[in-house]
């Protein structure tokens, strides 16, 4: 009679337990979705900092600066570094808004102040959205502005110091 008591509570206890899990389930939805890749910010995922981090193996620190790059809670960043550590390879696959010598085309265009249409021949020939292309024209646009710049600048050398004259 003992054992059977015991093998009841034994049960009560596991059915509480139970739908306790449940009652809060219910309470914060957030805690049963799937987490969703498509929800990674890959641009900060590709910051010098998260990947030294990452390579070091400093798992908080990345999630510390990836929460910085994004804005995202503890949780959405947490996942998100989770899923670049155990898919290496998935952020390979996604298209970057890389430029070569082969864009003079886009230069110059950038350079008539025609960006809509840079934009636009640019998404056509890399074959990515919009917003990377226009992600694309604004880095080659900021190259052609520093190139200017330190194109235009001119070096002053300093006179050596005259010993003579310092008592």
């Amino acid at each position: 009679m003992m054992q059977l008591g015991i093998l009841f509570l034994v049960m009560f206890i596991a059915a509480f337990f139970i739908v306790f899990r449940y009652i809060m389930s219910l309470r914060d939805p957030v805690a049963i979705q799937p987490f969703n890749p498509a929800t990674i910010d890959w641009d900060a995922i590709g910051d010098d900092i998260i990947q030294d981090e990452l390579a070091k193996g400093n798992k908080i620190a990345a999630i510390k600066h990836y929460r910085l790059l994004t804005g995202q809670g503890l949780k959405e960043a947490k996942n998100a570094i989770d899923y670049v550590l155990h898919h290496p390879d998935e952020h390979g696959k996604k298209k970057k808004a890389a430029y070569d010598a082969q864009d003079a085309g886009i230069r110059d265009l950038i350079e008539a102040g025609r960006l809509d249409e840079a934009v636009e021949i640019y998404q056509k020939f890399a074959g990515v959205d919009a917003y990377t292309a226009r992600d694309a024209v604004d880095e080659i646009a900021r190259d052609i502005h520093l190139n200017d710049q330190t194109a235009s600048r001119t070096t002053f050398e300093v006179p050596p110091i005259d010993k003579t004259s310092q008592n």
